[in-house]
């Protein structure tokens, strides 16, 4: 668990609006990705904040967290003085990997912080117990893992051909999956609202295999066009419908 304030660079910062944010989302990124996934998922009336990892882009001289707990403890400790100092609303949203941390950091701050956190996203991950044992048997193969890479998408080609450029990509993809890999628990007893979010073409997190992920609070799904990472190329039907469920109209969710 992390025993030290987190560096500054922990979170980052994405906001183009010209008011004041009315909300915010607090995004655990995927599998290798840093924080500059945040951009992607902005909207005219909400704060993005991003935790960056360890391992990658500012922090790539830290060590990578191979350790579920341990990376949502650092969430906890970066967003929690943020939280504390005023009331806006506030989303938190994981996508594929992400959603792990996302789901153990919503339990903590149910548990912390009772009725905080507007809303939940979970989005591209089928609900634990996940094992891939055949994810797990490419772990160590250089041009295998980068192969399943760019079978998701969302990574450009040109990056795993270089074998500079290839290792940096796949340090902290490598930390990330080595602890999804490593968490064997259920799902964590939920009470704020959730939203999940299933891309029609991702065979890797099917709406089925989401649906052990549910809260007290109430669960709705999304469903967008695309692959795994459909979601970063359909964030304004992530947003109506975040909207949605706040006036209490239909939208895109159900």
């Amino acid at each position: 668990m992390a025993t030290t304030p987190p560096p500054a660079t922990a979170l980052a910062q994405w906001f183009s609006g010209p008011f004041t944010p009315q909300r915010r989302l607090f995004v655990f990124p995927h599998a290798g990705a840093g924080a500059l996934s945040g951009r992607d998922l902005q909207a005219a009336d909400t704060e993005v904040l991003t935790h960056r990892r360890p391992g990658r882009e500012s922090r790539m001289a830290e060590p990578a967290v191979v350790d579920v707990p341990e990376l949502v403890a650092e969430a906890l400790a970066a967003l929690l003085p943020i939280l504390d100092a005023d009331e806006r609303p506030t989303v938190a949203l994981g996508h594929s990997f992400g959603a792990l941390l996302a789901a153990e950091f919503t339990a903590a701050l149910d548990r912390e912080r009772p009725g905080r956190l507007e809303r939940t996203v979970l989005s591209a991950k089928a609900a634990p117990p996940d094992r891939d044992p055949h994810l797990a048997s490419i772990l160590e193969d250089d041009a295998a893992l980068a192969a399943w890479l760019l079978e998701l998408g969302g990574t450009p080609e040109e990056l795993l051909t270089d074998p500079g450029l290839r290792e940096l990509v796949l340090a902290p993809l490598r930390a990330d999956l080595r602890a999804s890999l490593s968490y064997d628990a259920a799902p964590p007893d939920l009470a704020t609202p959730l939203l999940l979010v299933h891309a029609q073409e991702d065979r890797t997190a099917s709406a089925g295999s989401m649906a052990g992920w549910t809260s007290t609070g109430g669960t709705a799904t999304l469903t967008i066009p695309g692959g795994h990472h459909g979601l970063f190329d359909h964030a304004r039907e992530l947003h109506d419908a975040l909207r949605s469920a706040v006036d209490g109209t239909t939208g895109g969710a159900r």
